[in-house]
């Protein structure tokens, strides 16, 4: 039987946890978790994601190509992905809304400007975004809800959306 020399280093961890980690009783699954905590060190936690609800906007014009454009409400801060779940539009009875990434989805002539659109409210209501990352903003991107055809009413928008820690991103869509 061969006698391996132990360092100072390994012996501290060892007392730290006694002698069946020093004696390989810590080998295996969460050995340098147990062997890093001994030593002083602490794991680096990992965000996780989380769901909640966006803050209220308030869209007060009523003409076509009107719009609500608040990117720090209706954006990821840098960082975190957004997949969006829902979207509500209430407080209004007649008209329409549509949803578009980073721009306006229509002009103030009614003509086509954003080249991704995300959903539209014919009524007041609820569009729900059953898949996973369908759709989902980056850090650069963001909602805008703009007017298609002419609102009664002012309209309060809210939904639901999954906060995403970007280094966890592929583990979320998989």
């Amino acid at each position: 039987m061969s006698v391996q020399p132990t360092d100072a280093g390994t012996a501290a961890i060892g007392l730290a946890f006694g002698a069946g980690v020093s004696a390989g009783g810590g080998i295996g699954e969460g050995a340098a978790d147990m062997a890093a905590f001994g030593a002083g060190l602490t794991r680096r936690l990992r965000r996780q994601a989380m769901p909640f609800n966006l803050p209220p906007g308030l869209l007060t014009a009523t003409a076509v190509g009107s719009y609500l454009d608040l990117p720090q409400q209706f954006g990821p801060p840098s960082g975190w992905f957004w997949d969006i779940t829902a979207l509500t539009a209430s407080g209004f009875t007649a008209g329409a809304i549509g949803v578009s990434k980073n721009a306006p989805l229509v002009t103030t002539t009614g003509a086509a400007y954003a080249i991704e659109p995300v959903g539209s409210f014919t009524q007041a209501g609820v569009i729900p975004f059953p898949q996973r990352g369908m759709p989902l903003l980056d850090p650069s991107e963001r909602l805008v809800f703009t007017v298609t055809a002419a609102l009664t009413g002012t309209v309060t928008i809210s939904g639901q959306v999954v906060a995403v820690p970007a280094e966890r991103i592929d583990e979320y869509l998989t």
